[in-house]
């Protein structure tokens, strides 16, 4: 509902720096960036310009950051980092601004920090001089490593004025009881926080936290008759039972035609001629590994 004292029409909003909070409203999640100092203590940073850039062949994210900050600097001189993102707790929302605040050093973070460190689970990435201890409160964990060759090859990211840190993800934690919610076995979510920024030059908002839901994809992929009969056109040796098409119903349109091709290639690699139901859950259960 719009403001009662204010006009719902559409006005300019000037171009500033920081145009993103600045100039206009981003409401997001964020990450607590953990990296190691030049002293190999674990320092702590909050991000909100955080997000995925490669989400399929490649994995990777990347982050916007000062490049006088102390994550840019120590991801560049260790190449590692980890992304840590934490349920909402409001008793830890007072550390999550101090820890934003620019030009402390480490030890200074450190002393007042009310987030526990611990080390990775992961074999070889115990902290030390290069790996960082990560957030034990953490709902998940991406440990990455800076990819520093497709950085220096690309002018918008070497060039700018901002350090742009393209971060390979080389491994993702998840908290074991929150694995339902990403296989779809589990009924509830992790409270993630919601921060909309740095507002007014004097306050960060953050929204309040709420039970997350879930909806039924809509029924509108094609049913399996269609299936059915796109699937038998695309190749004269491979053939598709009409159970195996049941599997694949509720596909988009737009898509139906590419997943029905990659089936026929991993069939024909295989040595497989008739596709089953059997041969589409195997499919789907190594897709999902």
């Amino acid at each position: 509902m719009a403001d009662s004292g204010s006009s719902d029409q559409f006005v300019s909003s000037p171009m500033r720096d920081n145009w993103y909070q600045r100039s206009s409203y981003l409401g997001s999640t964020f990450a607590l960036i953990t990296t190691v100092d030049e002293h190999g203590q674990t320092n702590i940073g909050p991000y909100q310009l955080s997000f995925p850039f490669e989400v399929n062949t490649g994995r990777s994210w990347m982050v916007i950051s000062r490049n006088t900050s102390n994550t840019a600097t120590n991801v560049h001189r260790t190449l590692k980092c980890a992304l840590n993102f934490i349920e909402y707790d409001e008793a830890h929302i007072d550390t999550i601004l101090k820890l934003g605040y620019p030009g402390q050093t480490t030890a200074e973070k450190m002393a007042y920090n009310t987030l526990d460190l611990i080390d990775s689970p992961t074999a070889g990435r115990e902290s030390n001089s290069v790996y960082p201890k990560i957030l034990a409160d953490a709902y998940q964990v991406y440990e990455c490593t800076l990819d520093v060759d497709r950085i220096n090859e690309n002018p918008i990211l070497r060039d700018s004025l901002s350090a742009h840190l393209l971060l390979n993800i080389d491994n993702i934690l998840v908290k074991e009881k929150w694995m339902g919610g990403i296989d779809g076995s589990g009924e509830k979510m992790p409270r993630i926080p919601m921060t909309y920024g740095f507002r007014g030059g004097s306050s960060f908002w953050f929204g309040e936290v709420q039970a997350a839901y879930k909806l039924p994809i809509p029924d509108l992929g094609a049913k399996h008759e269609l299936v059915h009969y796109e699937a038998n056109r695309l190749d004269d040796e491979v053939r598709f039972t009409v159970d195996a098409c049941k599997q694949l119903t509720g596909i988009p349109n737009a898509f139906l035609r590419n997943v029905l091709g990659g089936i026929v290639k991993q069939a024909k690699a295989r040595g497989v001629t008739n596709v089953d139901e059997a041969f589409v859950l195997e499919l789907n259960k190594e897709r999902e590994k």
